[in-house]
């Protein structure tokens, strides 16, 4: 045995090389898509959530003014109504990307922005 041992050959340096970049990639590749999962999980638990929420608050304030002013529960379906418009309003924000920014119009000038798409054509006030 020689006291001098050969350093690996460049080949199979390149090899090991390789397979670590391989994994490496397969990795993060596994981590976007479950992070991509998750994302949408949160959505649609968002939406989920906030669209009952406006409808329990619209239930809740029909029924209080109900019971305030002793009347049929003509209140109570009027704010359900309301609560679920809303509801639906808010989901379509969401879906749509503008809930970040307070306001709808200050949120669509955003979107733009970022997006670069010019103006719809429906969009007809200059704010």
């Amino acid at each position: 045995m020689s006291d001098h041992q050969r350093p690996p050959d460049i080949e199979d340096f390149n090899a090991r090389l390789k397979a670590a970049q391989n994994e490496r990639t397969e990795k993060e590749q596994a981590g976007v898509s479950r992070r991509e999962a998750s994302q949408g999980a949160g959505i649609g638990m968002r939406i989920g959530i906030e669209l009952l929420a406006a409808v329990l608050v619209g239930g809740a304030i029909g029924l209080f003014i109900d019971r305030w002013l002793n009347t049929t529960p003509i209140f109570l379906l009027a704010f359900v109504v309301l609560g679920f418009t809303a509801g639906v309003m808010d989901v379509l924000r969401i879906l749509k990307g503008l809930d970040t920014s307070v306001g709808l119009g200050r949120a669509v000038r955003e979107k733009q922005a970022k997006d670069k798409t010019p103006p719809n054509a429906w969009d007809d006030d200059e704010d």
